[in-house]
């Protein structure tokens, strides 16, 4: 197994057959197709399911799982690759994982000034969850991840982040609610409630939320993007628990924010690997974030 079979296999997965694969690739099908088998013979499982005339329409549970490992092989391998040719002018790709966050307006505002010094800096955001987010930072993936607090930090050396995210209720700008200024428990009895991903898994609201059968309260789904459940918020499909300033809720907007009472904050900060040198890059912005936090 080497890089070029494992970004032959992602293009055979991505473009759903060998034929549309090797048009990409520009290789004949019949070498292609062998590679495959090849492969799969190395790893002693099934990675495609094969339709007529040994086309490959989607992978299996195992090719799933083996295209996410060779995708991170190969991301690793690039990345790899841009730091040892990177020369003596600071430059290169910043990789930041993060959950939604208003603190993400601290990171950008670091990132467009150590841009204004070093213009070769580019970066890439992952929108991702807790967990996804940690992981990515363990294995290499992320030079930094946005984490939300309490998680375990032994493996990682962090900076708090000043802002503090407010968890509340978004609603339809009609909705009765809206009379209120701040949202209990109570009032969400028996409502219909998405919860961010990452929120139900920390169990940010196990203390908030009625904890007795009868007054739980009625998830009917979670999400990762604060936008796509606002159009099913503001289409009467139910109301998000989440955190404020992440869509608009402005007047005219079609949909309300009302903060929690008690009320409910979430801590965050910016972790990277300890005992793990950073790229000139990834040094620079994080030296000129210190800054910004500093004056802040």
């Amino acid at each position: 197994m080497d890089l070029h079979t494992l970004r032959n296999f992602l293009a055979v997965a991505q473009e759903g057959g060998i034929s549309a694969a090797a048009d990409v690739l520009r290789i004949s099908q019949p070498a292609l197709s062998r590679q495959m088998r090849d492969l799969e013979k190395e790893l002693d499982t099934t990675l495609f399911i094969r339709g007529n005339r040994s086309r490959m329409t989607e992978l299996t549970a195992e090719g799933m799982v083996f295209q996410r490992r060779a995708r991170e092989i190969v991301e690793l391998a690039d990345r790899a690759y841009a730091e040892m040719h990177q020369g003596d002018t600071i430059e290169g790709t910043v990789h930041i994982a993060a959950a939604q966050t208003v603190a993400m307006r601290t990171v950008g505002r670091a990132a467009g000034r150590v841009r204004t010094r070093h213009p070769g800096i580019t970066f890439d955001l992952y929108d991702g969850y807790g967990p996804d987010n940690t992981e990515r930072l363990a294995n290499g993936l992320a030079d930094f991840a946005i984490l939300v607090q309490p998680v375990d930090m032994s493996r990682f050396d962090y900076l708090p982040l000043p802002e503090h995210d407010v968890a509340g209720v978004l609603m339809p700008e009609d909705d009765p609610l809206t009379r209120y200024d701040a949202i209990s428990a109570d009032m969400l009895r028996n409502l219909p409630l998405f919860i961010a991903k990452g929120s139900a898994q920390r169990h940010d609201f196990a203390g908030w939320l009625p904890a007795d059968a009868q007054s739980a309260p009625n998830i009917v789904g979670t999400m990762n993007l604060a936008y796509n459940v606002s159009c099913f918020v503001k289409e009467g499909c139910g109301y998000a628990l989440g955190l404020a300033g992440l869509v608009d809720a402005s007047e005219g907007s079609g949909l309300a924010f009302r903060p929690l009472e008690p009320p409910s904050y979430t801590n965050l900060c910016i972790a990277w690997r300890s005992g793990r040198t950073l790229t000139a890059a990834s040094q620079a912005f994080l030296d000129e974030l210190r800054n910004v936090i500093a004056q802040e």
